[in-house]
């Protein structure tokens, strides 16, 4: 064993720090403490363990949820009375999704694995691995969240999604047998989560213990708790945010105050951009990021600053409570941090579907 969560009060710091580390998206923390919770009371505690100690023969499946974290609107709402789609019947449908794929696939899953980091994408997979008594190990395949399931570490070795299986809260269950294309299986699971009016929980990339050692970013899950405690110490001790961004190796690039937010939601994604006016030492200069679920750009002045693969993070200044994009609106401080992604991302056949040219941006990525 390398972790564990034992109680709710560990569960609130390690979502506190997914969402924090989660670049503005990877799904609702309230959700990811929810299955936590739900998980803790059924089996007591959550481990994971390192990577390096399973068999080279289990097999690892990854579990997420896939659609837009756009806010809901009247119009979606009346739309889904329309269509019936009124009761969310499977709270845990990454589980159903699960043993809808062993079901399928005639084969046993040895090992959960995480696509991403954020406040219910990381969390949840591993409280359904820990209810279904299947393994748990110290990392995701992104680091980070990501609006693609294309932008992952198993891209370096073409890794398929399928066989996949979407399974929906309303019931609605789906088998993707095949596609030619993670960007293709991209497309079909979107299509997918739209008729959800949300989000699906998606399980597939099967892989072997030995692939997934080649290939698990590691250290992210024990990173994520380690996140959430440096935070919560913060609240306490403002002035202690400086070891949170020490600790993390992370650096500080603005603050300031929301004056005006952009959003469309468009195919399955939130995004958009957020213009910020400086305050305190960052007065008088002025901040834009680019939303596409997660944050993906940010310009200072005008001038290109940073930019995905590597990590920007926002948490409210007063507060010091993580934020997602859909938490911003107008009004909303922001104390804005940038943190370089693991090395793995920074590989081409990865890095080209998240820098800014993938986002339709004249912009060469520069690490920071």
């Amino acid at each position: 064993m390398k972790g564990k969560i034992s109680n709710i009060e560990e569960a609130k710091l390690f979502v506190q720090g997914a969402t924090f580390l989660g670049t503005g998206g990877g799904g609702f923390p309230a959700e990811g403490l929810r299955v936590l919770g739900e998980a803790l009371e059924a089996k007591g505690k959550i481990e994971w363990s390192d990577v390096d100690d399973i068999g080279d023969d289990e097999i690892a499946i990854c579990t997420f949820l896939m659609g837009s974290t756009a806010p809901m609107t009247p119009e979606k709402e009346e739309e889904m009375k329309k269509l019936g789609l009124t009761e969310k019947k499977f709270k845990t449908n990454m589980m159903n999704a699960i043993n809808e794929w062993e079901e399928y696939t005639g084969k046993h899953v040895d090992i959960v694995v995480p696509l991403e980091v954020g406040g219910s994408n990381l969390p949840a997979p591993m409280a359904v691995a820990a209810m279904m008594d299947k393994k748990i190990v110290d990392g995701d395949y992104a680091g980070r969240a990501i609006p693609e399931i294309f932008q992952i570490s198993l891209q370096k070795e073409d890794v398929n999604l399928c066989p996949a299986v979407s399974f929906d809260k309303y019931g609605n269950v789906s088998i993707i047998k095949s596609a030619i294309s993670l960007t293709i299986a991209e497309r079909i699971g979107k299509y997918l989560s739209e008729v959800a009016f949300g989000s699906t929980a998606i399980a597939g990339f099967p892989i072997t213990g030995k692939q997934l050692k080649r290939l698990l970013v590691r250290g992210t899950v024990s990173q994520a708790y380690r996140a959430g405690e440096l935070i919560e110490e913060a609240k306490a001790k403002p002035k202690e945010l400086p070891k949170l961004v020490k600790e993390l190796g992370m650096k500080k690039i603005f603050q300031g105050t929301t004056i005006k937010k952009e959003w469309v939601d468009e195919n399955g994604y939130y995004m958009g951009y957020h213009y910020l006016e400086g305050e305190g030492e960052y007065a008088g200069h002025e901040l834009k990021m680019y939303f596409k679920n997660e944050t993906h750009i940010v310009w200072i002045d005008g001038e290109y600053k940073v930019s995905s693969p590597d990590l920007i993070c926002t948490i409210e200044p007063d507060t010091v409570v993580p934020l997602r994009n859909d938490d911003i609106v107008e009004g909303t401080k922001i104390a804005v941090y940038q943190k370089p992604c693991f090395p793995i991302l920074k590989d081409e056949r990865i890095k080209k579907y998240i820098d800014p040219q993938y986002f339709g941006f004249d912009i060469d990525y520069k690490e920071i």
